[in-house]
């Protein structure tokens, strides 16, 4: 009835204004305008109310960055005036991955929690094992959606308990960034096939700059850019696949790997920032042309090459290598949807973005313009990203690709959290407080790591 009553109104002023051009009367125009203004006020409420009607859906992220935060900016413009259903999502960055889940988990306390996040290995399963992610798997199955379409080896945080709690969003393969011309005035024109090659160019770098240039960096983080290292050495990395355990210090790997570690850091040649924005410090030093490489995420190779161009000199993106070759590991974040606090609505509304960011168009866009790896395999067929891929200046987004299939990631595990923070700060009091020799940092967490991982 309401719809009829808008026409009338509509329609009525639509006369009244076409009689007054007409005629010119000033009574005509009187009347003119005060259905106008009928109209208008018609319309407005007609608007109003279809905001109250509309779903408000929250999405906290991590994509901080120019390229990235524009691209997402962009993909929520055109779910908001494409989904049909009166969704609206409202993006917000905050900060890192770790970051995110920081803030998450504070608004989960206040009742504040947004209804989607952008979570990493450590959030998803210590969430997961409070209940606090919703199970995606009815929605999967209403939608006959495929997850047999979902790269498997991109599937690591997707199940817990048999329920589906998180899709794989923004992940990435670790790649070795390095800058072109210093490396080839060190005599390398290809990227290096080892650790032991790429230390080397490394170190010449180091020498022939007399100590200014730095020839390799890394953050200290212990869950991704480290985890390939010591998964080189030891064939599971970090936590062990059972999630329950850290054999890397029993069996000597985490030792040779710090040992090394403290002797290239003393030599100069090997830049560790501090943690606090380690890896906008060490981006920072390498576009000044202070540090020749660094290994960080595949999904920054976008905002990476754009910035590198911009500080004049060619970018090079090899895979990364490990002892005795490769081993890439995998990291990023999966999105998952906050069901503590919320609606069963609000919950199938952030489904419908979730599945929205998982179509072919947003897959092969997210990777082309970010970086971020594609995560669908009809994304990966796509005659779009074949010819992505094919040119030349693309390879090191193929590469990062090719690598998923040998990569490795941390274990699900709920104690990933706590693990990971012991670690980051016995390993800050070796390599950068220096206050602790690597027995006694080893020691430490063998200690530490008796009490985290005896609840399992």
């Amino acid at each position: 009835m309401r719809k009829d009553i808008f026409k009338i109104t509509t329609m009525a002023g639509l006369v009244l204004m076409l009689s007054a051009c007409s005629t010119g009367g000033q009574k005509e125009n009187v009347a003119s305008t005060e259905a106008k203004q009928d109209a208008e006020t018609t319309l407005a409420a007609e608007s109003k109310d279809a905001k109250e009607q509309s779903i408000k859906i929250t999405f906290w992220h991590d994509r901080t960055s120019d390229t990235d935060s524009q691209f997402l900016k962009k993909q929520v413009e055109e779910f908001n005036q494409s989904n049909g259903k009166g969704i609206l999502v409202e993006e917000v960055a905050k900060g890192y991955l770790d970051d995110v889940q920081a803030a998450v988990t504070t608004a989960i306390a206040a009742g504040e929690a947004p209804v989607l996040a952008d979570l990493s290995c450590n959030g998803i399963p210590l969430f997961a094992s409070e209940g606090i992610l919703a199970d995606m798997k009815p929605y999967i199955e209403k939608d006959k959606f495929d997850m047999d379409n979902v790269v498997k080896e991109l599937q690591d945080y997707v199940y817990y308990n048999d329920q589906i709690i998180s899709m794989p969003y923004t992940r990435g393969t670790a790649i070795l960034y390095y800058n072109q011309n210093l490396f080839k005035e060190a005599g390398l024109d290809n990227a290096p096939t080892s650790l032991e090659e790429l230390n080397q160019y490394a170190q010449e770098i180091y020498k022939k700059s007399n100590g200014e240039i730095q020839g390799i960096g890394y953050t200290i983080e212990p869950t991704y850019y480290q985890h390939y290292l010591l998964h080189s050495l030891n064939g599971v990395g970090f936590i062990d696949k059972d999630g329950k355990s850290a054999s890397c210090l029993e069996d000597g790997s985490m030792e040779k790997f710090l040992k090394d570690w403290y002797s290239w850091t003393e030599e100069g040649w090997c830049a560790i920032p501090a943690l606090e924005k380690a890896s906008s410090v060490m981006q920072e030093a390498f576009y000044n042309q202070k540090l020749a490489a660094f290994v960080s995420s595949s999904n920054r190779a976008t905002s990476i090459s754009k910035k590198s161009e911009e500080a004049g000199f060619p970018l090079g993106m090899g895979a990364s290598v490990a002892y005795g070759g490769y081993a890439a590991p995998l990291g990023g974040g999966s999105v998952g949807i906050i069901a503590k606090g919320h609606s069963e609505e609000e919950i199938a509304a952030a489904w419908e973005f979730v599945k929205f960011l998982m179509e072919d168009k947003q897959v092969v866009a997210n990777h082309i313009e970010t970086g971020v790896l594609p995560v669908t395999y009809t994304a990966v067929e796509t005659e779009e990203m074949k010819e992505f891929w094919a040119k030349e200046e693309n390879a090191g987004y193929k590469l990062s690709y090719e690598q998923v299939k040998d990569a490795s990631a941390p274990s699900m595990s709920i104690h990933t959290s706590e693990w990971t923070s012991a670690v980051k700060s016995a390993w800050s009091g070796l390599i950068q407080a220096r206050d602790i020799s690597v027995e006694e940092c080893i020691e430490k967490l063998k200690k530490e790591a008796k009490e985290i991982f005896a609840t399992s």
